[in-house]
């Protein structure tokens, strides 16, 4: 709880701070995303402080930015440096080739699935020709159920610091009917994300 209460009290100054505190948020974002620094926490705090449809909104944005900031750091600062490093590793050269061959269709399967780190695939992606605003809307679109499952955890735990008045402002039912949400949401999204990482192994097994 003391973790918490520390969580929301930082994000709760970003949020006194107004469209400041966004540009800061977003800025925080995506610099968690150049620097292989998982975002998670500051996912979880804004959905604390934010509520659901505003974390929502700040986090996608934050890592739409992130996302484009590494494509465009390889393919115009260290392409070369980046293209010897893929080379070595034969499931990044796999995605590349997925992608030059089935464009959106294979970064949105990234997005969905689990399996390789999200900040070099942006960073690998940065080798092919694939538009960079085609790049962007599949990555925002394909992130949209992990975002939305870590913001709404967010949310409940910026709740659960309330706990009290909310108990008896809505009683037991609203959050029984939280729970039941949030266990839909997450059957739905590791059912997606299954099917979504099988498609990617085989369609990298057939480049590779």
């Amino acid at each position: 709880m003391h973790l918490l209460s520390h969580l929301i009290h930082s994000m709760q100054a970003i949020q006194a701070a107004g469209w400041v505190g966004w540009l800061l948020f977003i800025g925080l974002y995506a610099a968690c995303c150049l620097f292989f620094i998982p975002a998670s926490v500051l996912t979880f705090g804004a959905g604390a402080v934010y509520g659901f449809w505003g974390g929502t909104l700040l986090v996608l944005v934050g890592n739409g930015l992130g996302s484009l900031l590494c494509l465009l750091v390889t393919r115009y600062l260290f392409r070369n440096a980046a293209s010897r490093f893929f080379k070595r590793h034969r499931k990044w050269s796999a995605v590349v080739d997925a992608v030059q061959h089935d464009g959106w269709k294979i970064v949105l399967l990234t997005r969905l699935s689990p399996v390789m780190p999200f900040s070099l695939i942006n960073y690998s992606l940065g080798l092919t020709r694939f538009s960079a605003w085609h790049f962007l809307a599949a990555t925002e679109i394909g992130s949209v159920p992990a975002i939305a499952i870590y913001v709404y955890l967010g949310t409940l735990m910026g709740n659960l610091a309330k706990i009290r008045a909310d108990l008896h402002h809505h009683g037991t039912w609203y959050w029984i009917a939280q729970g039941a949400g949030l266990l839909v949401a997450i059957g739905v999204t590791v059912y997606v994300t299954r099917i979504a990482s099988k498609r990617l192994n085989q369609r990298m097994k057939k480049d590779g």
